[in-house]
């Protein structure tokens, strides 16, 4: 009795096993969403400055900020805006080792009274320091999460002095833009290092060119009578005689 209890309980559990081996389905795989242009641009980004260790450090700065951004949903702000905080700067200054360098970003564009491109930004730094800049080794590292273009380019501008001006204007095209900076900035007897700040800026669309004014079509003018093209004058009623 005892051996056909154990067998029949064997024999439900496999049938019980069988059952669900033939029932059970793998869920499917859930695709991985495309990248977004940030995203995109970031890769590209990091792709560039992998064989680059002074760079890696802005680069990440830029990738958490985008985490960051992307969180928060954030795409709008004004055409000037400073980065997000004055970075702290080593190496110059006179109220100490550490100084800090301010660093903010204009936005060209048609409903700003500026001369710049539209479609462009323009990115300054100001360091604590007093002098003329001598050279300039800042480099900003930016990304555009609307269209995906992307660049890391140093503030190489110049015055019409032929001195540093720590700016640099790019072509970013409309859309919201992520940037780091950092870098250094030669002075007379100091170098200023800056360590890597973020901050977000929003580069307006350009409005459509207006359309061109109706050219009114040109009227013609009656011809005088007896000229080609004049109407015939209207047959005048007989005079009865008198």
């Amino acid at each position: 009795m005892h051996n056909k209890i154990v067998a029949r309980t064997a024999a439900a559990a496999a049938a019980l096993g069988i059952g669900a081996a033939l029932t059970f389905t793998p869920a499917a795989a859930t695709p991985e969403p495309e990248p977004t242009p940030g995203e995109t641009a970031l890769t590209a980004l990091t792709e560039q400055t992998a064989a680059d260790p002074a760079a890696r450090p802005g680069v990440d700065a830029l990738r958490s900020y985008h985490d960051i951004v992307a969180a928060g949903d954030i795409s709008t702000i004004g055409a000037y805006a400073p980065f997000v905080y004055a970075a702290p700067t080593f190496g110059c200054g006179s109220n100490g080792v550490i100084t800090t360098t301010f660093a903010a970003a204009t936005a060209n564009g048609p409903s700003i009274n500026l001369s710049g491109t539209p479609g462009t930004l323009t990115f300054h730094a100001t360091p604590r320091h007093s002098g003329i800049p001598q050279s300039s080794g800042l480099v900003v590292a930016w990304i555009n999460i609307n269209n995906g273009r992307a660049g890391l380019d140093v503030l190489s501008d110049v015055t019409e002095f032929g001195t540093a001006s720590l700016s640099r204007t790019v072509d970013s095209g409309p859309g919201t833009v992520l940037a780091s900076m950092w870098g250094t900035v030669g002075y007379p007897g100091a170098l200023c290092v800056m360590t890597p700040t973020v901050g977000l800026f929003s580069v307006p669309d350009q409005p459509p060119a207006p359309p061109a004014p109706r050219t009114p079509a040109p009227q013609s003018v009656p011809a005088a009578p007896g000229q080609p093209g004049a109407p015939a004058p209207a047959p005048q009623p007989a005079t009865a005689p008198a």
